[in-house]
């Protein structure tokens, strides 16, 4: 029974993730020629490439927000909260996933590892409606293990995202706004499951250090697994920064905890790879 709560209404479920799974199978059966955009800006030509696999992105994207929406409404305590705008903070992580989903399976089209990440993004899709399912209701026991859980997926999708994005070889202006609206995403996602209410400013800040860091990495030579160990690193340390400062953490357990992890990221990505 305890694992039965755990889990939300199994038919809306397996609907949600089917139907997002075949929208991104779709992409290696039907496909139309490219568009090409391109525009000037204070004299910066930009040039943007919009195909199928954009669209079914963008798709999925909405698709994982209506699906968790739904997955929200089945769930036993959402009766108990008035405000309309009450789940719009269970969308974050499964748009993020969905957009991971879609950079990655376009990165390894045509081969055999758009079969793995096929299969490892549907795991890990339903990994994330089931995590946010289970930090609906904040007085629950398996609420912090869910919090803990869903904390490392959003880390863990984030560095799938930089990687996928240093892989494809995109513009700068087509880099910058998938990699600060990503982990502005995470950051505030984050910072609500560890205090329980939005820090826009914060995550605004923090994001827009990520995405300055990004573009110093841009143009250095090294791996894409090493770009995004680095970015993961200072996306975590300055989130944890913000939320030791405002439990009004001091000195050594103020700065254990984000020092600690961004040098173990940072020489993982020196040493490893």
């Amino acid at each position: 029974m305890r694992i039965r709560n755990s889990l939300p209404n199994i038919n809306r479920f397996s609907i949600v993730a089917a139907v997002i799974m075949l929208a991104f199978a779709l992409t290696q059966l039907v496909s139309f020629p490219a568009q090409n955009f391109s525009f000037t800006v204070f004299g910066i030509l930009l040039e943007f490439v919009l195909d199928f696999s954009t669209v079914i992105t963008v798709l999925t994207a909405i698709l994982a927000a209506a699906g968790m929406e739904w997955l929200v409404q089945s769930h036993s305590d959402r009766r108990h909260y008035n405000n309309r705008w009450f789940s719009v903070r269970h969308w974050i992580v499964p748009v993020l996933t969905t957009l991971v989903i879609g950079v990655a399976l376009n990165n390894f089209s045509g081969g055999s590892l758009w079969w793995v990440s096929f299969g490892l993004g549907s795991l890990l899709l339903m990994a994330v409606f089931v995590a946010e399912y289970n930090v609906v209701n904040v007085d629950e026991e398996r609420h912090p293990l869910a919090t803990a859980g869903l904390t490392g997926l959003s880390f863990a999708l984030y560095l799938l995202l930089a990687i996928s994005v240093y892989s494809a070889n995109l513009r700068l202006y087509l880099r910058l706004p998938l990699l600060g609206i990503g982990a502005m995403m995470v950051i505030s996602r984050t910072l609500y499951l560890r205090l329980g209410e939005w820090h826009p400013i914060w995550a605004l800040v923090n994001s827009l250090v990520v995405a300055e860091i990004a573009v110093g990495f841009h143009y250095l030579p090294i791996k894409p697994t090493q770009f995004g160990l680095i970015l993961v690193g200072v996306a975590y340390a300055l989130t944890s920064i913000v939320s030791g400062i405002k439990e009004s953490r001091r000195d050594w357990a103020l700065w254990a905890e984000p020092v600690g992890m961004l040098a173990i990221l940072v020489l993982i990505s020196m040493f490893w790879f």
